[in-house]
C-alpha cells in the first residue's frame, strides 16, 4: 500500500470513531436494531430506542398519542405537573428494562481508571465494550441463554461490563435471579463485586418501583461474607475463587462470571473444568441464564484455551468474542510527520494496521512496547489477533504463524464410524472389509481408499500408529492415514482418516491392519516404543510385531533391506528417542514453515500447538495435554519425504493384476 493510501485510510478510521456515540439518546449505538422515538414534551427529540422497547404500554402510548397531555387523558389522568412526573418516570423505567446501555450511562456509577479524577463517574461503554455488548445482545435478545468466552487485551474493562450486564438483570428485568463470581483468588472476585456495592449504593429507588428515601445496598445473607442480598428485590451475589471453591455451587443459580479462567490453577484435587461443571452443571439452560468465561489468554493446552478453541469450530454452546488491544482509544500518540512514520513502519505494524489498527495506536504500541523484556508476553497481553494472545512462552516448538495457517486445512470428517473384518484379530480380520457409521466411533475419515485404476501410484498411502495406554485415564491410541497421491506430479502429502481411542495393544495392532489393507495395503509405521518398554509376558513386542509381519508384507522396518538380506532380523516399528524425536520434529517444522502437508483434524492441529522445549531440551507437549496425534503426523510425514521415493503411477494394465488382493465391501465406502 503506498504512504498516501495508508494516510487516507487512517484518517476515515479516525473520523469512524470520533463518530458521536451517545447512550441516553441511542445516537451511534450499533449493538442492537434501534427505532426512532419522539417525546417532545418530556424533551425526547430523535431518540433510538431498541426495538423491543415498543413492546411497552408507555412507549406505545406516548407514541400512538404523540403528547403526554393527550396519553393523560386517554387513560383518565388530569394534565398536572405531578402526573406528567409519574409519565416520564414510568418512560424511564420502561426504557431501563430493555436498554442496557442507557441505564448505565444515567444510573451506574463505576470508578474512574483515570487516576487523576478521585470522584466516581457513569458507566459509558466503551468502544471495546460494546463489541461484548453486541454479542451478549445477539443471544440475549433473541430469548437464547448467553454463553459467551471472552478473550481479551488488557485494561479494556470487560469485567465491568459483565456484571453491571448482570446486574441490570437482576434488577431491572428479572426479580429474583441470582449470580456468582468467580475468580482466580478470592480477592479479584471481591474488588469484581465492589462495583456491584458502589453502583447500587448510588441507584436511585424509584427506578425499582421502591420508595424514594429507600437507601440500596448489598447485605450479609445468612451472615455469611461471601454471599450477600439486595433484600429489596432479593436477590444474591456470591464471590470464590478457584483457590478455594468449597462455597461454589450452582443451584440456584442463574448467572456466573468465570474471570480470569486462564489463571485458574490445576490441582490433583481441583481442576478448572471439574469446579466450573460444579458451578453451571446445575443450571438449566434457558432465557435468561447468563455463562460468561472471561480471560487474558495465557499460553494454550489450560482449559480456557480448550474452551475457546471448541466455540471457535462450533464444538460447544460458547460465542467466542475477541476484542484486539486498538479498540482501547486511550492507548494512541500524536503523530508530527506522517509520511515519515508510515515510511519506518515494520512489516508487523503493517500487519496491525492491516487488522485496523490507526496510525497512531501503532506510534503507542511501538513506545509501549519497547519496555518489555519479553515480547511473547507484551503481545500476549497486548494482542493484534485471537491467534497471538494464546502465545505460552518464547519456548513453543512450532512458530504459532505456522500453526495458524496448518489450521485453514481443518475439515469435518465425511465419515465417522469403525471399519470391522470377518475377525478383529488374525488372518481373517481383513476378509470383507466394511465401514460402519456409527456416532462414537473411533474411526474418522476425509477420504475413503481409492483404488480404481485411475488414481492408483506406488507407495500411495502411510499408516503410522502411536500406541497409548489402556484406560480413558491414560494416552489414546492413534492410527493415521497419509494419502501420497498429490505427490505424484510435485504436490503434498494430505491426511486422509484417523483412528483414536482406547484399545488393547494387540487388538490395536490388527485395526492397524485393517485400515492399512483397506488403504491399497498401505506401508503400516507402528510407533514401537510402547510395546517395548512393556516387557510383560517375554518378548510381547516382539510376538505382536512378527505375527503382524508374517501376514501382512508391508510393514515398517528400522531394520535396512541390505541387513535383512545378509540374515540380520528384522526389527519392526519406529523407535521413538530423544534423537529421533528430533528428527522428525525438526523435520515437521520445516514442513509446517514450508506448508509441505495438509492437515485436517483440529485435534491434530491443536496438538502442534502445545508443543515447548522443556528446559532439558526435551519436545514435549505442555503440562497436562497429549501428543499422541502430533507425533503420528511428526513420523507420517517424515516417512512421506524422507523414506519413500516419490510415487509414481502404476499403469492400468498393472492395476488389473494388483487386483483382488484385497477384498471390502465397496458398496459400505
Amino acid at each position: 500500500m503506498e504512504v498516501g493510501r495508508y494516510i487516507e485510510e487512517n484518517r476515515l478510521r479516525n473520523e469512524e470513531r470520533a463518530r458521536k456515540y451517545d447512550p441516553v439518546t441511542g445516537e451511534g449505538s450499533d449493538t442492537c436494531e434501534r427505532r426512532e422515538f419522539h417525546c417532545p414534551h418530556l424533551g425526547i427529540y430523535h431518540h433510538m430506542l431498541p426495538f423491543d422497547c415498543f413492546d411497552e404500554p408507555i412507549i406505545k402510548g406516548l407514541q400512538e398519542y404523540g403528547s403526554v397531555k393527550d396519553y393523560l387523558h386517554a387513560v383518565g389522568l388530569k394534565y398536572t405537573r405531578a402526573n406528567k412526573d409519574l409519565v416520564y418516570r414510568e418512560y424511564v423505567r420502561a426504557r431501563c428494562r430493555h436498554d442496557f446501555e442507557y441505564t448505565a450511562s444515567k444510573f451506574f456509577y463505576i470508578k474512574d481508571k483515570d487516576p487523576r479524577n478521585p470522584k466516581d463517574i457513569l458507566f459509558v461503554p466503551n468502544r471495546g465494550q460494546r463489541v461484548l455488548l453486541k454479542a451478549i445482545y445477539e443471544q440475549d435478545k433473541q430469548g437464547l441463554p448467553v454463553r459467551i468466552i471472552v478473550d481479551k487485551s488488557r485494561q479494556i474493562g470487560f469485567s465491568t461490563l459483565i456484571d453491571m450486564y448482570m446486574a441490570w438483570k437482576q434488577l431491572f428485568v428479572l426479580r429474583g435471579m441470582n449470580a456468582e463470581i468467580v475468580a482466580h483468588v478470592e480477592n479479584t472476585a471481591r474488588i469484581i463485586r465492589g462495583m456491584y456495592s458502589k453502583m447500587i449504593a448510588k441507584l436511585p429507588a424509584w427506578l425499582l418501583g421502591l420508595p424514594d428515601d429507600t437507601k440500596l445496598k448489598l447485605s450479609p445473607f445468612e451472615r455469611g461474607n461471601k454471599t450477600l442480598i439486595v433484600k429489596e428485590i432479593g436477590c444474591r451475589i456470591t464471590i470464590g475463587s478457584s483457590e478455594k471453591p468449597d462455597n461454589l455451587a450452582g443451584d440456584d443459580i442463574s448467572m456466573v462470571h468465570f474471570s480470569e479462567v486462564a489463571l485458574y490453577k490445576s490441582t490433583t484435587q481441583n481442576k478448572p473444568d471439574q469446579l466450573i461443571q460444579t458451578i453451571i452443571g446445575g443450571m438449566a439452560y434457558l432465557p435468561n441464564t447468563m455463562v460468561f468465561y472471561e480471560s487474558t489468554a495465557r499460553g494454550v493446552g489450560n482449559f480456557f484455551h480448550s474452551e475457546w478453541l471448541a466455540a471457535v469450530e462450533g464444538k460447544s454452546n460458547f460465542k467466542a468474542v475477541f476484542v484486539p488491544w486498538f479498540y482501547m482509544d486511550l492507548d494512541k500518540l500524536p503523530i508530527r510527520d506522517y509520511k515519515k512514520f508510515v515510511e519506518s513502519m515494520t512489516d508487523y505494524e503493517r500487519f496491525m494496521f492491516k487488522e485496523g489498527a490507526t496510525l497512531e495506536g501503532i506510534a503507542w504500541y511501538r513506545k509501549a512496547s519497547k519496555a518489555m523484556k519479553d515480547q511473547w508476553r507484551w503481545k500476549s497481553e497486548r494482542p493484534t489477533t485471537a491467534e497471538e494472545s494464546f502465545q505460552s512462552t518464547g519456548h513453543r516448538f512450532y512458530p504459532q504463524d505456522d500453526v495458524i495457517r496448518l489450521r485453514k486445512g481443518v475439515q469435518d470428517p465425511k465419515f465417522v464410524g469403525e471399519i470391522y473384518g470377518d475377525k478383529n484379530w488374525g488372518e481373517e480380520s481383513v476378509n470383507n472389509l466394511k465401514f460402519k457409521e456409527e456416532r462414537d466411533g473411533a474411526l474418522q475419515v476425509w477420504f475413503m481408499p481409492e483404488l480404481d485404476a485411475a488414481r492408483s501410484c506406488t507407495d500411495r498411502y502411510v499408516v503410522v500408529v502411536d500406541i497409548g495406554g489402556r484406560s480413558d485415564q491414560s494416552d489414546r491410541s492413534v492410527i493415521c492415514v497419509f494419502d501420497r497421491y498429490d505427490m505424484v506430479n510435485g504436490g503434498i502429502p494430505i491426511v486422509a482418516a484417523e483412528w483414536c481411542g482406547h484399545i488393547d495393544h494387540d487388538l490395536l495392532a490388527w485395526k492397524a491392519v485393517q485400515i492399512a489393507t483397506a488403504y491399497d495395503k498401505a506401508l503400516l509405521v507402528i510407533e514401537s516404543n510402547t510395546l517395548e518398554s512393556e516387557q510383560t509376558e517375554g518378548d510381547h513386542f516382539e510376538y505382536i510385531l512378527d505375527e503382524i509381519a508374517y501376514h501382512y508384507g508391508n510393514l515398517y522396518s528400522r531394520t535396512s533391506a541390505s541387513k535383512i538380506i545378509q540374515g540380520v532380523a528384522p526389527r519392526w516399528g519406529f523407535h521413538t528417542n530423544r534423537q529421533t524425536k528430533h528428527m522428525v520434529c525438526d523435520h515437521q517444522k520445516k514442513v509446517l514453515r514450508e506448508n509441505l502437508y495438509i492437515e485436517m483434524c483440529a485435534e491434530a492441529v491443536n496438538e502442534h500447538d502445545y508443543m515447548e522445549i522443556k528446559p532439558n531440551g526435551k519436545i514435549e507437549a505442555v503440562e497436562g495435554k497429549h501428543d499422541d496425534r502430533h507425533i503420528t503426523r511428526a513420523i507420517g510425514v517424515w516417512v512421506c519425504y524422507e523414506h519413500l521415493n516419490q510415487p509414481k503411477r502404476i499403469e492400468p494394465r498393472k492395476q488389473k493384476e494388483l487386483q483382488g488382493k484385497t477384498t471390502i465391501n465397496e458398496s459400505t465406502i
